[in-house]
């Protein structure tokens, strides 16, 4: 039954358009944390389920897939890791130790219902058309937020993440139906490689039209996020791909529209001019030595008040506190908020992460027991798994990039081919953005980037028809 009708292609279908555009807005709260049950948790639950029937009444063909075996060392390492935090560490309560376990099972199971999605080079195709509608939705979304007053829905404090409408101000930067701009700057960072380079292989006409107008539209919305790390990351991917790809030409209008896209963005401009500063500055406070000095103690001094007497005549005056026009805003200092963020980054989270992998090298001191941001996924890795955890994860992506790489030098390249290359040069782009945004632990981009490497698997396995 599930065999003849390819049940798991309209599954992807709809989990690529609901994904990116369904906002964050809690269904039911977890108790001990801000983190809530979504309805995007329920509609991946229900797919999940849908394909543990299909393995069941097919005796787990699953297991036959070579690449399983790495996930099965990556959840035992995992499970390593919530074993030790539930019985040793004790870091966080039971029910949210359980609770990170069976997110990252959710986020990977995404993985393995998109490799049953693709049986032939036109289901690709599908995934293709829904990236294209979810991605043109969330542009025009973003759009509305700037220009129209659009309701944002963040995640970004427990105060947020209740499913507050919010509205954006002078200084918020768009994060459209994401939970945050770094978010969705990872996202477009990949939709728009894909898109850009369907565009430039694809002989359709109407194809080509439709990516291009699509691209247009969203690429706007990636320079107003002003995430630093994804434009470049975009960048980069995009010209290793077309590299590999000897589309060279092709190199020259991306790098000169990146290059204008921060000359004219103000908010990106600045906040690049600021950042090397504020690296420097980290720089000399982490290597200068800091003598202490010597201070008495200081004595303290007793005041006596003497309370003044109360005139019963005197009638209290209320304060008349006159608000500024609605367009009239304080001044943002870019400088200092990019300094508190590499601040944050540098003295705050990523010496956490360090101090929990420090804690048990091997295991780690359990997922989620280094708060909910770290924003760099490789040592959130190693602070929550330890080198169990994170060896086996990368083991993942490295057995793409040796499957890729052959595919590089070939000169002859099949239709696969090329759609491999164009996935290799997303994880790529993926893999930059890890370094400072939490995307592998971030729902949405999860979500994903796992369907994404199902695609990506299946486009290096499948073998193409004549």
């Amino acid at each position: 039954m599930f065999k003849n009708l390819n049940i798991f292609r309209p599954i992807i279908a709809i989990l690529i358009f609901f994904i990116p555009l369904y906002p964050k807005f809690p269904f039911t709260s977890v108790t001990g944390t801000y983190v809530s049950i979504r309805i995007d948790d329920i509609v991946v639950a229900i797919s999940v389920l849908v394909w543990l029937i299909y393995q069941i009444i097919y005796k787990f063909p699953v297991f036959k897939i070579k690449i399983t075996k790495l996930f099965l060392v990556y959840f035992l390492a995992i499970i390593a890791s919530f074993v030790n935090a539930f019985l040793i560490y004790q870091s966080d309560p039971t029910n949210l130790l359980i609770l990170h376990l069976m997110r990252r099972f959710e986020y990977i199971s995404l993985f393995f219902i998109a490799i049953n999605s693709i049986k032939s080079t036109k289901d690709f195709r599908i995934s293709y058309i829904f990236l294209l509608i979810s991605t043109a939705l969330v542009s025009v979304y973003g759009y509305g937020q700037k220009y129209f007053q659009f309701p944002v829905i963040s995640t970004m404090n427990s105060e947020f993440s209740k499913g507050q409408l919010l509205q954006m101000s002078t200084w918020t930067r768009i994060n459209s139906t994401f939970a945050g701009h770094y978010d969705l700057a990872a996202f477009l960072s990949v939709a728009l490689i894909i898109i850009a380079l369907v565009f430039i292989l694809n002989k359709n006409v109407w194809v080509k039209i439709i990516s291009l107008i699509v691209w247009i539209a969203a690429y706007p919305i990636l320079t107003l996020t002003a995430s630093r790390v994804s434009i470049f990351a975009f960048l980069g991917g995009i010209c290793f791909t077309l590299f590999v790809l000897r589309k060279y030409l092709w190199i020259v209008p991306f790098v000169v529209l990146v290059g204008l896209s921060i000359f004219n963005s103000k908010d990106l401009n600045q906040r690049l001019l600021a950042t090397i500063p504020a690296l420097k500055n980290q720089i000399k406070t982490t290597t200068v030595a800091v003598t202490p000095t010597i201070t008495p103690t200081p004595i303290p001094m007793i005041v006596v008040v003497t309370p003044k007497p109360i005139s019963k005549s005197t009638t209290p005056t209320p304060t008349i506190i006159r608000n500024k026009p609605t367009e009239i805003y304080p001044t943002v200092d870019v400088d200092a908020g990019v300094a508190r963020s590499g601040e944050i980054r540098f003295n705050v989270e990523w010496p956490r992460a360090i101090n929990a992998y420090k804690k048990n090298i091997i295991t780690g001191s359990g997922l989620g027991s280094i708060t909910l941001a770290t924003d760099n996924d490789y040592l959130r890795s190693l602070g929550e798994s330890g080198l169990l955890g994170f060896v086996s994860f990368m083991a993942i992506i490295l057995f793409f990039i040796i499957k890729t790489i052959p595919l590089i030098f070939k000169k002859e390249k099949t239709t696969h081919d090329l759609i491999s290359i164009i996935f290799f040069g997303c994880l790529l782009t993926t893999l930059a953005n890890a370094i400072f945004i939490d995307v592998f632990e971030a729902s949405k981009t999860a979500y994903l980037f796992w369907i994404m490497m199902g695609l990506y698997y299946q486009s290096l396995i499948l073998k193409e028809k004549k």
